[in-house]
């Protein structure tokens, strides 16, 4: 067959001219249309036995339309009379059909319900081939019929992914992706210019006034330089009590090239930054990926809550790592201070002559000292201990009394060298209390540690001038503090009237460094803590409500009280005049 280029006039001839191309066909069809051709394909009868016929005689026919909701039912129609596939394009205003050896293009625009008037036929082979190609890459971007009958049908929003070029495009579908978020903002700024220009433009107020409108909640991480820290403080200051809002620095390992906006989990807008020294978000952003796709979506989702967590990390050991310099600080003050002494009094212990006895004071001093040092560096080492959580317990029965009285004594006679106006006070319940010595089994050494711990602090935090310290150790049996009834308990109180706790320190009062005094390393709560939950026990702080006493620690355990179930605890108490 000789090949050629024509157009074919009237309805008559272009249905003629289809049902023979259609019959021509050897192996496949592609036919690429408009959303008025479904309708004809099966409603003109002529061309609808075409297309069966073609499917008897094992044709492949590839269909790609526009679906939409006056078609729908048509394309459902195709997609079982066909032997190939159908697909959806968005938009599609050619129409044309390609078989193995020839192309035909009706024309577009045609009355509703007829034939197109005109048609295009070419059998030139070259012609047919780029018309495959145009097929080809407009195949290639559709989707299945079934995936956009069923959104259809059942009313849902079709997944996009689409790349946008135009920054005025891209900055609008920002503002529209704030205005359709009714639960959570989520946005990730590239650098502190980014957040700077998204301001100027008026986005960040947009946030604002959707979180104010929908009770949204806001989580932004931006890069924060000194202009963008006055920004947020001003914003955090003007609408803390009206929206939800969480503003982290991201640290520079973080950053990225991309400003990331998602409402609610659903939207998306990714936007790649060009030029940061540009004032202009227009000239400063590149390509825009906006996207409703599920997969994209949780993914930038996901990114944000990795680099959130991430942001917390880096400001928690931000936090650490000052209280570790704070802590080495005050260890290298305290550890200097018993050193001193110790090296000047032997000094003067070897130039002095006679009988070291005449010398028992600068010897006591040294002791003392030597003693303090000892409990520096064994705290140190008790803190690596929990630290690798290999604090060891080992367990004796021993009398509680006992090493309450001996705590007394000697806490009473460092009072006297101290020359203090402080009194210490023991209560004990009953005599039956006494014989008995409120024996328990437990690590001795170690709970002599937090008793002492407790002492030192009441003494270190009590006022001069009359004041008291008042010990006690009562046994319960009623279940009062949460135990079992059945259960014995020993609660240990020492109430004393210090100056209370300071409430910036109050609620991390039990952690490492924890600590606004001159003396001590913030320790000793930290390692009473470790002790006491080591043996099972609990340890906490609480004020009493008129303020007139002022409960420090409160501490319990269970141990073996004789053949019994037991426990026995500690509560050091403040009360202030």
């Amino acid at each position: 067959m000789p090949q050629r280029t024509e157009v074919l006039y009237g309805g008559a001839k272009v249905i003629d001219n289809a049902i023979r191309f259609i019959s021509n066909a050897r192996r496949k069809i592609d036919a690429c249309v408009d959303n008025t051709r479904p309708s004809l394909a099966i409603g003109i009868q002529p061309l609808k036995k075409s297309f069966v016929s073609a499917k008897e005689r094992g044709i492949r026919v590839s269909y790609v339309t526009e679906i939409t909701n006056d078609n729908v039912l048509y394309c459902n129609e195709l997609v079982k009379m066909l032997t190939g596939e159908v697909r959806h394009l968005d938009g599609i205003k050619c129409n044309f059909y390609i078989s193995d050896t020839e192309y035909i293009a009706p024309a577009t625009f045609h009355e509703r319900g007829k034939p197109a008037s005109q048609m295009i036929y070419s059998n030139v082979r070259e012609i047919v081939e780029h018309q495959q190609y145009v097929f080809d890459t407009l195949w290639n971007k559709a989707i299945p019929a079934e995936v956009k009958i069923k959104e259809i049908e059942q009313g849902l929003v079709p997944d996009f992914i689409d790349t946008i070029r135009d920054p005025h495009e891209i900055q609008k579908l920002g503002f529209d992706v704030i205005k359709s978020a009714k639960k959570e903002i989520l946005v990730i700024f590239s650098t502190a210019n980014a957040f700077l220009r998204q301001q100027k433009v008026g986005a960040i107020e947009s946030i604002v006034r959707q979180a104010m409108h929908h009770k949204a909640k806001i989580k932004i991480l931006t890069p924060i330089n000194e202009t963008v820290s006055g920004s947020i403080k001003d914003l955090i200051l003007r609408e803390k009590e009206k929206i939800d809002i969480e503003i982290r620095n991201m640290e520079s390992p973080l950053h990225t090239r991309v400003t990331i906006l998602i409402a609610d989990r659903k939207l998306s807008l990714a936007v790649e930054l060009k030029d940061d020294s540009k004032n202009n978000s227009d000239e400063a952003i590149g390509l825009g990926v906006y996207s409703n796709s599920r997969s994209t979506v949780i993914s930038y989702a996901s990114i944000f809550e990795s680099l959130w967590n991430q942001s917390d990390l880096y400001e928690r050991l931000k936090i650490h790592d000052n209280m570790q310099k704070e802590f080495i600080n005050i260890a290298a003050h305290e550890l200097r201070n018993p050193i001193q002494p110790i090296l000047g009094l032997s000094e003067v212990l070897k130039s002095k002559e006679g009988d070291i006895k005449q010398h028992k004071e600068l010897i006591d001093a040294i002791n003392r000292n030597a003693k303090t040092l000892r409990r520096l560096t064994e705290n140190i080492l008790e803190v690596t201990r929990i630290e690798s959580k290999s604090l060891k317990l080992n367990k004796e029965a021993f009398s509680l009394g006992n090493m309450v009285n001996n705590a007394i004594d000697e806490y009473r006679k460092e009072i006297e060298r101290k020359n203090l106006k402080i009194d210490i006070v023991y209560q004990q319940e009953s005599i039956k209390t006494k014989i008995d010595g409120f024996v328990v089994e437990a690590d001795k050494y170690r709970l002599s540690q937090v008793i002492s711990n407790l002492f030192s602090n009441a003494i270190n935090f009590t006022k001069e001038g009359g004041s008291s310290i008042f010990v006690s150790l009562e046994r319960e049996e009623t279940g009062r503090h949460g135990y079992k009834k059945n259960h014995s308990s020993i609660i240990m109180s020492i109430k004393d009237t210090g100056t209370g706790i300071d409430p910036e320190i109050f609620p991390r009062l039990f952690t490492k460094f924890a600590t606004k005094s001159e003396k001590g390393t913030g320790l000793g709560l930290y390692i009473s803590k470790s002790i006491i939950e080591a043996h099972g026990g609990k340890i906490w702080a609480e004020d009493n409500k008129d303020k007139k006493e002022q409960v420090w620690v409160c501490i319990y355990q269970k141990v073996l009280l004789k053949l019994m179930a037991a426990k026995y605890g500690l509560r050091t108490t403040k009360m202030e005049n």
